[in-house]
């Protein structure tokens, strides 16, 4: 009987002994004092700007999209991207003078006048590995955030006609007017991200770059009657704010003993 009661002693003994290590251990590891792994989920809204190529078809823009994340205990982080670009400003608006009469009009099967509009549709989409440098946080998880990736950018020309009767310039035709391009994508970023100690306002705000190497994937042009078949160099650059939706590992508040 001896050596049982010694043995539950020692056993209440190593338990103990393993929960005060295991409550220190926790208590150290939050986001106020300490580098903790975070994943995330992201939405992010922001402003988009062309450069090179794609100046010369599009205008300023918005973005919008979304991205999961990890971050690691030394602060690396890994995400996902998406990004829907939109705009109303298409510089390269001929693309349709086969089929206008004058003003932006174009004729349909009746003969009516009808007015079509032209937008900018497209998307980025890829992944990145960044570092956070603790400066200027409230934490070791906050900081100036630097990360570099890869992915597809492509964008075209969305031709819109209300009364989608204009069958000659919508739905598949369309396609021979569009523009339609993509390819392979290098990103850039630099910015700043928060956790606050609170876990409730967590955020990025930043300035990201996108070069997309595309090129045009109709077969021909309507307007020229050609295929294009040059490479593109098309750049995005982007000023966003990104809203961090963290999950962390919770951690344990009670302890009971048998």
């Amino acid at each position: 009987m001896i050596g049982f009661h010694r043995f539950v002693a020692m056993k209440r003994g190593v338990i103990l002994l393993f929960v005060l290590v295991s409550t220190l251990a926790f208590g150290q590891r939050n986001v106020r004092d300490s580098t903790i792994r975070i994943f995330s989920l992201s939405p992010h809204i922001g402003l988009q700007y062309p450069f090179e190529d794609l100046a010369e078809r599009f205008g300023h823009g918005g973005i919008v999209g979304g991205s999961l994340m990890y971050k690691t205990k030394s602060n690396w982080t890994f995400d996902a991207f998406y990004g829907f670009i939109f705009g109303n400003n298409v510089k390269e608006d001929s693309i349709l003078k086969p089929a206008l009469v004058t003003g932006g009009l174009v004729l349909n099967n009746n003969g009516d006048l009808l007015d079509v509009f032209l937008f900018e549709r497209g998307f980025l989409a890829g992944g990145n590995i960044g570092k956070v440098f603790s400066v200027l946080g409230p934490n070791p998880n906050s900081g100036l955030h630097l990360k570099v990736g890869a992915g597809l950018m492509q964008h075209k020309i969305k031709i819109q006609e209300a009364s989608q009767s204009a069958y000659h310039v919508i739905g598949d035709y369309a396609k021979g007017y569009d523009r339609l391009s993509n390819g392979f994508m290098l990103s850039q970023s630099l910015g700043y991200s928060h956790f606050s100690n609170y876990k409730l306002v967590n955020y990025y705000i930043g300035v990201e770059l996108f070069e997309g190497f595309t090129e045009n994937r109709r077969t021909v042009n309507y307007d020229t009657g050609m295929h294009d078949g040059r490479q593109r160099f098309d750049i995005v650059g982007s000023f966003v704010f990104r809203w961090y939706i963290p999950i962390y590992k919770r951690q344990p508040q009670d302890f009971y003993f048998y």
